[in-house]
């Protein structure tokens, strides 16, 4: 299962936009994060969190007002020196991101032009996302790999949809195994998955509910009999065969199943955010080492 993606890769980098220009230190780099580090004070007896960077300028005033404020007056110089240059290489991130999106936009208008299939661009302009006052990001495949990944993902999520219609159309279980739900949970549990499958998308490969709606309708059109077998195909293209007449766990089996793997998700979420995890199937082995490490009881 793919992590949502969120669901970006990194902030970008400007690639030789800051040639000749000066850098963060690292020593900048930690007045920076230190900066803005949050500490819980009490001011005129109420406990409130605030910046460092906010303590070090009430300490100033107050040092000034006693006439001795040289050694905290110097650090923030160094703060404010140290933001300016961030804020400059983040004004070059955004740059440069819009550049780079106007660039693939045009790679991807003369391909379109030629008869080429949208996805020969790579990554599309529409994944890259300029966020101003922070830099770019790019949230869908940046090659052929990445690509074929989100296709399979795809593949799933509609495998999820044409085992709704089957399970529909099958009608409740003869084993008692929904436990007396209602009748339109019958077919909760693939539709449970078609969501999760659907929101770990790129935006561009999402499906709205309208069109996951309007696929539902479309399997009413279609026999039982074609439903098994077109379900049992599917399954079986993705590698996962089922026998005929198939049906996903119970929605309680699928849900705690869920639960047990989104919280190793969110572990692994940060080092996609941040770009320090990107290529798909690196995401994937980091996913299940720790479900396997989860299930063998050890500290992850």
């Amino acid at each position: 299962m793919a992590t949502r993606r969120n669901k970006g890769r990194g902030r970008g980098t400007s690639d030789g936009v800051n040639d000749g220009r000066e850098k963060l230190t690292p020593l900048q780099k930690v007045l920076l994060k230190e900066a803005a580090r949050e500490v819980t004070i009490v001011s005129d007896g109420l406990s409130q969190k605030v910046r460092m960077d906010e303590v070090v300028t009430r300490k100033l005033m107050q040092m000034a007002a006693k006439g001795g404020q040289h050694s905290i007056s110097n650090a923030v110089y160094q703060i404010n020196a140290a933001q300016r240059l961030n804020q400059q290489n983040i004004d070059d991130k955004v740059a440069f991101g819009h550049k780079y999106k106007a660039y693939q936009r045009y790679l991807l208008e003369t391909a379109l032009k030629h008869g080429a299939d949208v996805n020969s661009v790579l990554p599309h302009p529409d994944d890259i996302v300029v966020e101003e006052g922070i830099g770019y990001k790019v949230i869908g495949p940046i090659d052929e790999t990445e690509l074929q990944a989100v296709r399979k993902d795809c593949d799933k999520r509609d495998a999820a949809i044409l085992q709704a219609a089957l399970e529909e159309r099958l009608g409740p279980a003869g084993d008692g195994d929904q436990d007396g739900s209602p009748e339109e949970s019958w077919n909760a549990s693939p539709l449970l998955m078609v969501s999760i499958f659907n929101d770990n998308l790129p935006m561009r490969f999402q499906k709205s509910d309208i069109q996951i709606a309007m696929e539902l309708m479309r399997y009413h059109a279609v026999s039982k009999r074609e439903l098994l077998k077109r379900a049992h195909r599917k399954w079986t293209s993705l590698g996962r065969p089922r026998p005929r007449g198939w049906r996903m766990p119970p929605i309680q089996t699928v849900v705690a199943a869920v639960e047990r793997v989104m919280p190793v998700m969110m572990t692994v979420y940060p080092e996609v955010e941040s770009g320090r995890l990107t290529p798909v199937p690196a995401i994937a082995a980091r996913l299940q080492t720790l479900l396997n490490q989860q299930e063998a009881g050890l500290p992850r």
